[in-house]
């Protein structure tokens, strides 16, 4: 297992490589060294050959042999060093050559790639060479002890050390597979959420749009009966000859006319989005809507106290009138003999932006508890306010305009609250 996760920090062919490259600079090193010291005959230059060439074809099987035979095989490769090291310190002074050391190399490596029960196996391998050495070459015992017990030791750090990273290692790697096929299970359901959502999406279109349909046929039929009504009554009227209150019930057919424009017109606002923004002057938009209504209404007056020092302010000047227009309109009774809104602008300063707020309401208009929290939705109804699309359509002209709308009402009367940011 080490193999392969040294194979994953390293690309297999460049670590094969490297492999190879040491063997051979190891080989060099070992043959010009017993060159330059004189303790070499015509047979050496053949064994170099000859392990030049086995080094070579050890690399061309490591990269093309099967994964699962690699221990094996890396294995046998250590052991062959080994030869190699025991033969060139055959022929250099026995235990005590300079390349006794190879052998801590090759147990600290095999130790580190194959883990610690090789290291220790090819620790015994190589004691069994120097005990070969030291019986063919009669060195005393104390030295071959003095030789084996450090190939021991040396195997036994690398080997623990190469047990803990291949154990963390194969954690990490389960970790990682778990989290994989987490991540998996995640997407898999992310999708289906995703499709339940648009399925109940659709599904609340379709009872937004069958509730509108519905809520609107109740909004138009009134209006539509009566000038139904109306026209039969003049059509009779007419061919009676009888012209005399004609006048009278053209004028309730524009009003009912007046009643479906201004039903059109909301439903109009709340699909159109699009805003055109001008320095608008606020004291002469109200007092153009106050005008308006007093022309329609004859009992209706107006009692304004309007902050001087607020002349220009950022709007769409059509939304804007439009919900103004609602507020007001939905704040009339027309039971009362006189009825009286009051209109109030003023400036706040909220977290150091300027706020204008303006108040319009009518101390004689009360909303019923039971529908206040839903006052802006669409067709919410009850008492004396009126069932429509007026207060949502001046919730979203005021959201529209990066400000809020609210509403109070009591005993006292009710009152509704703009505040829009002063650009």
């Amino acid at each position: 297992m080490r193999i392969e996760y040294i194979d994953r920090m390293i690309p297999h062919i460049y670590l094969n490589f490297i492999i190879l490259f040491i063997r051979i600079i190891s080989t060099v090193a070992a043959v010009f060294w017993c060159i330059y010291n004189s303790r070499t005959n015509n047979t050496i230059y053949y064994v170099f050959l000859g392990l030049i060439y086995i080094y070579i074809l050890f690399y061309i099987i490591r990269i093309t042999i099967d994964s699962k035979y690699c221990h094996l095989f890396c294995f046998l490769t250590f052991f062959v060093d080994q030869f190699v090291i025991t033969y060139f310190m055959y022929n250099t002074g026995g235990i005590h050559s300079v390349f006794y050391s190879g052998y801590f190399v090759i147990i600290s490596i095999a130790s580190i790639l194959l883990g610690l029960s090789y290291g220790l196996f090819l620790a015994l391998v190589a004691s069994i060479f120097i005990l070969y050495l030291g019986i063919t070459m009669s060195f005393n015992t104390l030295d071959l002890i003095y030789k084996i017990i450090p190939l021991f030791i040396i195997s036994l750090p690398s080997g623990i050390i190469s047990e803990y990273v291949a154990y963390y290692s194969i954690i990490r790697e389960n970790l990682k597979n778990e989290l994989e096929e987490k991540n998996i299970q995640l997407t898999k359901y992310i999708k289906e959420i995703d499709v339940l959502q648009k399925q109940l999406i659709e599904q609340e279109k379709r009872k937004i749009l069958e509730s509108f349909t519905e809520d609107m046929s109740h909004v138009l039929k009134n209006p539509l009966m009566s000038i139904g009504g109306i026209a039969d009554i003049l059509d009779r009227k007419i061919k009676e000859g009888k012209l005399e209150d004609i006048d009278k019930y053209i004028e309730k057919i524009k009003n009912e006319s007046k009643k479906l424009n201004v039903v059109l017109n909301n439903v109009l606002q709340i699909s159109d989005g699009k805003m055109v923004f001008e320095d608008v002057d606020i004291i002469a938009l109200f007092n153009n809507i106050m005008f308006d209504f007093k022309k329609r209404i004859k009992n209706l007056d107006f009692v304004t106290n309007m902050d001087e020092r607020i002349k220009f302010v950022k709007l769409d000047k059509k939304k804007f009138t439009v919900a103004i227009n609602n507020i007001i309109d939905s704040l009339i009774e027309t039971k009362n003999d006189l009825i009286k809104i009051y209109i109030q602008t003023y400036q706040k300063t909220i977290s150091n932006k300027k706020i204008l707020i303006i108040e319009i309401s009518n101390r004689q208009h009360i909303i019923p508890k039971a529908i206040l929290n839903n006052i802006f939705e669409p067709f919410v109804s009850g008492g004396s306010t009126k069932k429509g699309l007026a207060l949502p359509v001046v919730k979203n002209i005021i959201n529209l305009h990066g400000g809020s709308v609210d509403v109070e009402s009591d005993e006292n009367g009710t009152i509704f609250r703009i505040s829009l940011p002063l650009i």
